[in-house]
C-alpha cells in the first residue's frame, strides 16, 4: 500500500534532477514547495505529498527551497533529528522553520533577476509577503506557475479517488447548517466582503455538517468553498454526482464543481466592487490576485469559521467527553498489558501501536486514528513525531522508557489525543526527576485560573517556568486545539512561545503537553486533553476530559509542592471514579486502583 512513508522510501537523487529539468523549461530559479497543498491544511492527500517526493522527509510541516543548486528544507523544532534521518545529507540542508525562516535563506542567496517560481493556489497570502519582499529588496521576481510542475517529473504520481460525502444531522452537530451560515454571514457582513474564501478542509466539513474518508487521521471531505453574502455557495472537491445532487438540493443549496475549476470560478464571481475575504496563513495568496485583477480587495483577515468552529457547543463538548472516557478506558487496557508483556513476551513499538488500535475497534463508534501513533522506545521518543517502522522498531525491554502519543476518531462526535510515558521498573534517580518536572509543567498549567481572553503564549509560559527553574525546555508547543470528529491539531487556539493573537474562551479544547527530550537516549512527554471552562465571572480554568493514570514510578513525590501532590492525588481519584465504572473487568480495575493510588514519599 502506498503511503507517505513509500513515497519518501523511494527517494533518489534523479528526482532533484527531474525537478530542476522542469525549473529549467519553466525558466524558474528557484521553485518554493511547502508540505501543504490547495488546502493549507496539515493533512494533504498523497498525490500532494510533494515535499517528501523532493527530499525523503514524511514530518507533517515544513517547506523547501529548491534551486539549481542548492535543496534547503526548513522544518520546526519537533523534526530536527527525523529530518536528520530521513533526509539524504549531501542534498538536502536542514535549516529551522521559524529561527532561520525562507525569507532569511533568500534574502542571502536570490540573485537578481532570478525568478522565484510558486503555486498560488497552495502558497498563503502571509507566506507569499514574506519572500515578495526579500525578492524586491534583491531585483528578483515572484512569479505564480502556469502549472504545478510535479505533473511533469512524478511519474507515478498517485491517483486522488472521488469523496464519499456523510451528512449529518443538526442533533448531531448540535447546530444545523443554516444556524452556522447564519453566522458566518453575519461576520461577513459586519466585515463588509460579498465573498469569502473557505480551503481548510475541517472548516468546510464543519459548516456543512458533513464528514468523509479523504485524507489519512481527519474523517473529512477534501473540498473547498466560495461563499457568497447573498446565497450562493460553491463547493470544489471531487465529490460524486449524486453527492453533488444531494448537497444542490439541501437547505442550503451548494453548488459542486470540479476541484480544477476554483480559480475560473474565482476569476468569473469576483466583481470590481467587490470585497473577497481571504485567511492570510490559512488562505491561498491566488484569491487575493483574482480581487486584486478584478479591481477589487482582499480582506486579509483569519476565517470567521475557524473562530466559529473552536467554541464547540454543548453537544459537541457532550461528545468530546464521551469519546475521551472510551479512550481513557482502552489506555487502561492497554498499559495493564503493557505492564505484563514487557517482562513477559517479545513486545516492539509497531506491536504496541497495532495493540491499542485493537483495544479500540471494541469500542462501537471507532473509525480510525486521529495521527499516526509515536510509540517510541528509549532513544526513539527524542523525535518528537516518530513512527514505529514496518520491520517492528525498537523491542520494549524492562529498562525501556517508553513513549506512548496515540489518540482516535470517533463517529459520535469525538476526537481524542493523550501521551504517557511509562517505565516498567524503577527508573534512574535522573529519569525520574526529569519525568516529575515534565509533570510539574503540566499540572503548572491545568491547575491554572486566567482570565477570558488570556493568550496562548502567556500560558505555555506558565508551564515553562518550572521547566527553566529546572534549567530544562522543549521546542514544540505546549498545547493545541482538537476538534469534534475532525482535526486532531485543530486551530486557532495554541500554547506556544510564539506570539498568539487568539484569546482563550470557554467551549474551546487545549491539549496540555509539555516535554524533555534528549537526542538519542529518551523523550517524555505528559499529555492531557482539556476544555477551556468558566471558573468564576470573567475567568476560565481548564478541566481534563482525559482520564489516563500517570506513571507513579516516574514520579518523585518530594519533588512536588502540597498542592501539586494533591492535584495528581486529586486526579487519579477522578480516574479511579470514572473508568473504573467503564472498565467491566475486575482484574483491570484493580490494576486501575493500584495504579492510582495517593502519591507515597518512597
Amino acid at each position: 500500500m502506498t503511503d507517505v512513508k513509500t513515497i519518501a522510501a523511494g527517494w533518489e537523487p534523479s528526482r532533484i534532477s527531474a525537478l530542476r529539468d522542469v525549473m529549467e523549461t519553466s525558466k524558474i530559479d528557484v521553485l518554493v514547495i511547502p508540505r501543504w497543498d490547495e488546502q493549507q491544511f496539515e493533512y494533504v492527500s498523497l498525490a500532494n505529498e510533494r515535499l517528501a517526493w523532493t527530499t525523503g522527509f514524511t514530518g507533517s510541516w515544513g517547506l523547501s527551497v529548491v534551486t539549481h543548486d542548492d535543496v534547503v528544507l526548513f522544518i520546526d523544532g519537533r523534526y530536527p533529528e527525523q529530518a536528520a534521518r530521513e533526509t539524504d545529507g549531501d542534498w538536502v540542508t536542514l535549516q529551522h522553520l521559524y529561527q532561520e525562516p525562507p525569507e532569511h535563506w533568500l534574502a542571502q542567496n536570490v540573485q537578481a533577476g532570478w525568478h522565484v517560481g510558486f503555486d498560488s493556489e497552495v502558497v498563503t497570502p502571509d507566506l507569499y509577503d514574506r519572500l515578495r519582499k526579500v525578492c524586491e529588496q534583491n531585483a528578483a521576481v515572484m512569479r505564480p506557475t502556469d502549472a504545478d510542475p510535479f505533473d511533469q517529473c512524478w511519474s507515478d504520481r498517485p491517483d486522488t479517488p472521488s469523496s464519499a460525502v456523510r451528512q449529518l444531522s443538526a442533533e448531531w452537530a448540535g447546530e444545523s447548517v443554516a444556524e452556522k451560515l447564519a453566522r458566518v454571514r453575519d461576520q461577513m457582513r459586519v466585515s463588509d466582503v460579498a465573498w469569502l474564501v473557505e480551503t481548510q478542509p475541517d472548516n468546510v466539513n464543519w459548516l456543512l455538517n458533513i464528514r468523509g474518508q479523504d485524507l489519512p487521521y481527519c474523517p473529512v471531505v477534501r473540498a473547498r468553498l466560495l461563499i457568497g453574502l447573498e446565497g450562493e455557495i460553491h463547493l470544489f472537491g471531487d465529490v460524486t454526482d449524486t453527492d453533488s445532487e444531494r448537497l444542490a438540493s439541501s437547505d442550503t443549496a451548494v453548488r459542486c464543481h470540479a476541484r480544477n475549476e476554483f480559480l475560473k470560478t474565482l476569476e468569473r464571481t469576483i466583481q470590481p466592487a467587490d470585497r473577497l475575504w481571504v485567511d492570510a496563513t490559512q488562505g491561498p495568496q491566488c484569491g487575493r490576485q483574482m480581487a486584486e485583477a478584478a479591481g477589487g480587495e482582499a480582506l486579509m483577515l483569519r476565517s470567521p469559521i475557524t473562530d466559529l468552529k473552536a467554541r464547540k457547543n454543548e453537544t459537541e463538548l457532550n461528545a468530546l467527553r464521551s469519546a475521551c472516557l472510551s479512550d481513557s478506558a482502552v489506555w487502561v487496557r492497554l498499559l495493564h498489558w503493557l505492564e505484563s508483556a514487557v517482562h513477559h513476551e517479545s513486545v516492539t513499538e509497531l506491536g504496541v501501536e497495532k495493540r491499542i488500535h485493537q483495544f479500540r475497534t471494541d469500542v462501537e463508534d471507532y473509525t480510525a486514528p486521529s495521527f499516526r501513533t509515536i510509540s517510541a522506545a528509549d532513544g526513539n521518543a527524542s523525535l518528537a513525531h516518530y513512527s514505529a517502522p514496518a520491520d517492528g522498531g525498537a523491542t520494549l525491554k524492562p529498562s525501556t522508557l517508553f513513549l506512548l502519543d496515540s489518540g482516535g476518531q470517533f463517529s459520535r462526535g469525538g476526537t481524542t489525543d493523550t501521551t504517557r510515558t511509562w517505565c516498567f521498573q524503577k527508573p534512574t534517580s535522573e529519569r525520574r526527576r526529569l519525568a516529575t518536572s515534565v509533570l510539574k509543567a503540566h499540572i503548572a498549567v491545568a491547575q491554572q485560573v486566567f482570565p477570558v481572553g488570556t493568550l496562548g503564549h502567556a500560558l505555555d509560559s506558565a508551564a515553562r517556568l518550572p521547566m527553566w527553574q529546572a534549567q530544562l525546555d522543549y521546542d514544540h508547543g505546549t498545547g493545541h486545539g482538537v476538534g469534534h470528529y475532525l482535526s486532531v491539531h485543530e486551530f486557532p487556539q495554541r500554547m506556544q512561545k510564539a506570539g498568539t493573537a487568539v484569546g482563550l474562551q470557554a467551549g474551546m479544547t487545549l491539549t496540555v503537553e509539555p516535554g524533555f527530550y534528549r537526542a538519542d537516549e529518551f523523550g517524555i512527554r505528559h499529555e492531557n486533553l482539556c476544555e477551556v471552562v468558566s471558573h468564576a465571572e470573567g475567568w476560565l480554568g481548564l478541566e481534563s476530559m482525559a482520564f489516563v493514570p500517570f506513571n507513579r514510578l516516574l514520579i518523585d513525590a518530594g519533588m512536588l509542592t502540597p498542592v501539586e501532590r494533591g492535584w495528581v492525588d486529586e486526579y487519579h481519584q477522578r480516574v479511579r471514579e470514572k473508568v473504573g465504572p467503564v472498565l467491566g473487568d475486575e482484574e483491570l480495575i484493580a490494576w486501575l486502583e493500584a495504579a492510582t493510588e495517593p502519591l507515597s514519599d518512597e
